[in-house]
């Protein structure tokens, strides 16, 4: 399937996205937060009809029937569009992983240190606060809907639609998502992005801003987390802006899982919303409960898919985000080198 992909993004996948895209950026609501309550009453109200042995009466009911058995059928839908689906905006199993089409070599850890080494001092020299916090939402969206762009053309990959708006998530898709493990979300089935309220999960500034170009790398037709990860480090590294940049070198080192020397602004921003994030939470109860019950049934979300290391984990030459995001920048360096001034 990942050779009709092409195909298949051009004639219907991209121009599906396109669509559903500019009809959901202009819903100043979260629709896939209400899709849920109504799928979620619908189901409630069948529920109530089949018990009480009204299901004959209401198929005799065909306009009422047919709007609450649609409801149910939807959820079902946007389920099942969070994967290799069709009318998903980006069935995973058709589009080959990034790591696979672009492998890069072998990455020693000599290397590794020395990358992180280079983006650690480049960090710490040119780091401000009122640099890194003149980085407002508005302008991460816009500049890495365009980057990615760029990073898309350059890797001669087919082009996504155009990101224009994150929208806040609502108290259901905030419950699920902290639950689970995942703050923010791009939605296949409707195209659209939703990230958790601060107040509701506090975060330093720099987590703000990698989740929405992380999100709108989803929104370009890449489900894959590893995929988005990648994107997301291309797109920040190969910004024009500074700041852009400085977030990438903050996106790689937090990844690396190695003792990293942090400006101290950040230092304290880290430990600080980490305090707020543990009064806030003390006041989830319902959120600590389905995470338990997430963690025990192992469908909490976890690091490795992302790409992002452990303390203890033993390098891996061929780590799919580290040795991926080294070959694809070296290529671009040469390829930079080859084209002149």
């Amino acid at each position: 399937m990942a050779t009709l992909f092409p195909w298949y993004w051009r004639f219907l996948g991209l121009p599906l996205s396109r669509a559903k895209g500019a009809l959901v950026d202009r819903i100043p609501f979260s629709l896939v937060e209400t899709m849920i309550w109504v799928g979620a009453a619908c189901c409630a109200i069948l529920a109530l009809i089949a018990a009480f042995g009204g299901w004959r009466r209401l198929r005799e009911t065909r306009p009422l029937y047919l709007v609450l058995v649609s409801a149910p059928v939807l959820l079902v839908l946007m389920g099942m569009g969070q994967g290799a689906f069709p009318i998903s905006l980006a069935p995973t199993a058709w589009r080959q992983p990034l790591a696979k089409a672009f492998p890069g070599p072998p990455l020693p850890y000599s290397r590794f240190r020395d990358e992180l080494d280079m983006r650690e001092n480049r960090l710490l020299s040119s780091f401000s606060p009122g640099y890194y916090e003149s980085l407002s939402d508005e302008e991460i969206l816009y500049g890495c809907n365009r980057s990615l762009d760029t990073v898309l053309a350059d890797l001669g990959l087919q082009p996504g639609r155009s990101v224009a708006k994150m929208k806040p998530m609502g108290p259901l898709t905030t419950l699920l998502g902290l639950s689970y493990g995942g703050p923010a979300f791009h939605d296949p089935f409707f195209g659209e992005m939703a990230m958790v309220r601060p107040e509701d999960h506090p975060a330093p500034h720099y987590w703000r801003l990698l989740g929405m170009c992380h999100e709108a790398a989803h929104a370009k037709g890449f489900t894959r987390e590893m995929d988005a990860e990648i994107l997301t480090q291309l797109a920040l590294e190969r910004s024009s802006d500074p700041r852009f940049r400085m977030l990438g070198d903050i996106m790689y080192l937090r990844k690396s899982g190695e003792r990293i020397h942090y400006p101290e602004y950040l230092r304290r921003e880290i430990r600080d919303t980490w305090d707020s994030l543990q009064r806030v939470e003390a006041h989830q109860p319902m959120v600590r409960l389905l995470r338990r019950a997430a963690i025990k049934l192992g469908f909490q979300n976890s690091g490795g898919k992302y790409g992002s290391r452990s303390g203890s984990e033993n390098w891996n030459p061929e780590h799919p985000f580290y040795s991926t995001i080294e070959g694809l920048l070296s290529g671009t360096h040469a390829k930079q080198a080859g084209d002149g001034p």
